[in-house]
């Protein structure tokens, strides 16, 4: 027998609409995990700031968990609702990790300072065109494997002494280039977005 056709509006209203929804919940388990991310950044600049080889196996552990954690909240969030907290948090962890270790690294003569600052700046310009357009830029799956690919550089460049000419290095580069492209995808997106108002 088929059901009132008011019966049937009701139940369709009352299930979730995923797509492109944010919910306002603080505690999930994504969330968790990026804030146990950005816990870590300090922790881990600390480790490489001492300099001997047990800290910096121990930072190099470190970082490579938070990398891990981000691709866990990555499969967990693409099976929920997202939140406004995580879509604004979690890009913000990652390129704090990021940008922040590149730093130190760097400053420890392990990364070449240029390449470095290029990426600092660009973050920076991510990061606050992110929060202009209130999330509406989404993060490119180039820009997503950049990130992915520089994380796994900077893991290699701590635990194997920061040879640039070893696995670290190449994929430092590779990851490097990636993100320039990246980069001028998201300009091209901040630029629409400009010309309509700011939807993109």
């Amino acid at each position: 027998m088929p059901r009132p056709r008011n019966e049937e509006s009701e139940e369709r209203a009352s299930r979730p609409r995923q797509s492109g929804r944010l919910e306002d919940r603080v505690l999930t388990v994504p969330n968790v995990l990026t804030l146990l991310r950005l816990l870590a950044v300090p922790v881990v600049i600390l480790l490489l700031l001492a300099e001997t080889d047990f800290t910096d196996l121990a930072a190099g552990v470190l970082f490579v968990l938070a990398a891990l954690t981000d691709l866990l909240d990555g499969v967990i969030a693409r099976r929920t609702i997202p939140t406004r907290l995580g879509a604004l948090f979690d890009p913000v962890a990652d390129r704090l990790m990021l940008s922040s270790v590149a730093v130190v690294l760097a400053t420890r003569g392990l990364l070449p300072v240029w390449a470095v600052a290029i990426l600092v700046a660009r973050d920076l310009l991510a990061l606050v065109g992110g929060l202009a357009f209130g999330g509406r830029i989404r993060v490119s799956p180039l820009g997503k494997a950049a990130t992915a690919v520089l994380m796994a550089a900077v893991a290699f460049v701590i635990l194997g002494g920061g040879n640039l000419e070893t696995t670290g290095g190449i994929m430092f580069y590779a990851g490097f280039a990636l993100s320039l492209a990246a980069a001028l995808g998201y300009a091209g997106k901040v630029s629409r977005a400009l010309r309509h108002g700011g939807r993109d």
